[in-house]
């Protein structure tokens, strides 16, 4: 079966999806999320691991639980849109919530697409254009119940959570990225993303950050972690510079994302984020 990349640049920006191929939430009552996760394995329903299905491919952020046997897996959610980049994501066609053909790498069962921004924001009633849409890149999928033991919060490479930002980072701030796109071939060195925000946008919703390698189709919806080891966001899209300015990321404010989702009760209130106090940033 032949496959093919969504790569449209519009007015400068491309959303990170990668190639294409030509569950509800449980409803078990809220419990604390108390667990030894020990050491973590490269084997293991991770930060940084791949996410693919019949829309594309991408990358994974951060895992989330709403009680001890409903974990997620973060994304984004223009990831399970056949509209990645054409047109607004408020007038987006998307996967609908329950879509259940997600692939998690590490995983054995299929996962659940529970919740899309894109979808949300729709029937929010968000103007189309407006900032809020033009922003608001976050997904979830439920992991299979019977994968919750292989499941660990630390991010490939770098480690952390530590905590979720609250607030806003500032300009100069170092930020860290991982990304699983097949254009990295595989090699640590392209994989790894460090960097600085440039750029606080629409009062915090989203950054832009400058990092030593860009990311490209397949990075996008990974985890972006502040210099202090704090889950700062998402990644998103990517403007190429004129002449020798250089690539800037578009990544989604995660603390803003996460609210939206439980405000609007699209999720459960008590989802919070799984975190792992170690953090290298190396």
């Amino acid at each position: 079966m032949s496959s093919y990349c969504r790569v449209l640049a519009l007015a400068g920006v491309v959303l990170l999806s990668g190639c294409k191929s030509s569950s509800s939430n449980s409803s078990a009552a809220a419990e604390p999320v108390a667990r030894d996760f020990g050491e973590p394995t490269a084997q293991q329903i991770r930060p940084g691991v791949k996410i693919s299905s019949s829309y594309g491919s991408c990358t994974s952020n951060f895992i989330f639980a709403a009680n001890s046997v409903t974990y997620y897996i973060g994304t984004a959610a223009h990831c399970f849109s056949d509209d990645a980049n054409n047109g607004d994501p408020c007038e987006s066609r998307n996967a609908a919530s329950g879509f259940s053909g997600v692939t998690i790498e590490n995983a054995r069962f299929p996962g659940t697409l529970v919740y899309s921004s894109w979808s949300a924001m729709q029937q929010q009633g968000e103007v189309p254009a407006s900032e809020q849409c033009r922003l608001n890149d976050f997904a979830l999928v439920q992991i299979h119940p019977d994968d919750l033991d292989n499941v660990h919060p630390s991010a490939l490479r770098f480690g952390g959570p530590t905590g979720l930002y609250n607030g806003l980072a500032a300009v100069g701030d170092e930020v860290f990225t991982y990304g699983q796109s097949s254009l990295h071939f595989g090699e640590p060195a392209l994989e790894e993303k460090r960097g600085q925000i440039t750029q606080v946008v629409a009062d915090g919703l989203a950054y832009r950050v400058r990092t030593d390698n860009a990311g490209v189709p397949g990075d996008s919806g990974s985890a972006v972690l502040h210099e202090d080891g704090r889950a700062l966001g998402v990644l998103s899209d990517v403007a190429v510079g004129v002449g020798t300015a250089p690539v800037s990321n578009g990544v989604v404010n995660l603390d803003r994302a996460l609210a939206y989702a439980k405000n609007g009760g699209f999720i459960p209130a008590s989802t919070v984020l799984l975190t792992w106090q170690t953090f290298s940033g190396q």
